[in-house]
């Protein structure tokens, strides 16, 4: 974790230099939160999933309620396989993000997939790879790669809050489309993630 907090410093530093406005919500803006980046990659996933869709408050309170149900420290595919759907709908999810987190939790078990090994692949061949699986799209594997695997260059263009805060810092009148949100968020690299969570504490 030392490792990434260092790297996170140093893409704080670029960003100003590379942005002046969005420097200005760094500096200003709360300080950077390590937290939501140290989960297990599992976890990270199912998080995603919970949170299509919702709002971050709503998010929130079912990932709390969902945790509750898990053994104490255990957050991998193993523990959530041993959360029944009635459990999870119970606990606030649909029977889609139900059946999406129960077809996440085969896939990661199935040793053939070799999901812990994940982390080695390229964000391209993750996206292609977890893309194939139904309630699976390209913003929830966006997710995962940022706060799962800590990949520091990755940009959800299509998330709504980001693409709010786009429009606040450019002081703009028309929200940005995906497209033009991800146009503009190539002068972030190769620290796009960093310059997401910053964005992202301006609008929540």
């Amino acid at each position: 974790m030392l490792v990434f907090e260092q790297r996170v410093k140093e893409a704080e530093t670029a960003l100003c230099k590379i942005d002046p406005k969005l420097g200005n919500h760094i500096n200003s803006g709360p300080t950077f939160d390590y937290a939501p980046f140290n989960k297990e990659p599992f976890e990270a996933l199912v998080h995603a999933v919970i949170a299509q869709q919702l709002s971050v408050k709503s998010a929130r309170a079912i990932r709390q309620r969902v945790h509750m149900l898990l053994a104490k420290d255990k957050k991998d595919a193993l523990a959530f396989s041993k959360i029944s759907s009635t459990e999870l709908k119970q606990a606030g999810l649909s029977q889609a993000k139900t059946n999406t987190v129960q077809t996440l939790t085969q896939y990661a078990l199935d040793d053939n997939n070799q999901f812990d090994k994940l982390r080695r692949c390229s964000d391209t061949d993750i996206k292609e790879r977890l893309c194939q699986l139904k309630g699976v799209g390209p913003w929830t594997v966006d997710i995962f790669l940022m706060f799962g695997l800590k990949r520091l260059d990755v940009f959800a263009a299509g998330d709504l809050g980001l693409r709010k805060a786009v429009k606040l810092i450019n002081k703009s009148n028309t929200l940005p489309t995906p497209a033009e949100c991800a146009k503009i968020a190539k002068k972030w690299q190769p620290y796009r993630t960093i310059a997401a969570w910053h964005l992202w504490r301006t609008v929540d």
